[in-house]
């Protein structure tokens, strides 16, 4: 069973006061595709993430995370992929 967190278009952001003090993670699709989303990954059991198993873009590579203090500065600098580049800069 594949999973939104398995995809390319998933980000997944680190939530709290900074990276020390992270409180949870919100995960969401880059294209806006899983109606469910934003949501909490809850230790990635969370039901919206088997949405993948219906996605038509669904593509299996590392999602974009991002830590709670930015560490990277803008998010088009969590990835090297041109696509989500552009997608993070739209986000």
């Amino acid at each position: 069973m594949n999973k939104c967190t398995d995809c390319k278009y998933c980000i997944k952001q680190d939530e709290g006061h900074s990276n020390y003090t992270v409180t949870g993670m919100s995960i969401d699709c880059l294209l806006h595709l899983n109606p469910d989303m934003p949501t909490d990954e809850w230790y990635g059991e969370a039901k919206e993430l088997d949405f993948a198993d219906k996605c038509v873009k669904f593509t299996e590579v590392d999602p974009v995370f991002v830590d709670v203090d930015r560490e990277d500065g803008a998010l088009e600098n969590y990835s090297n992929d041109e696509e989500i580049k552009e997608l993070l800069r739209n986000y």
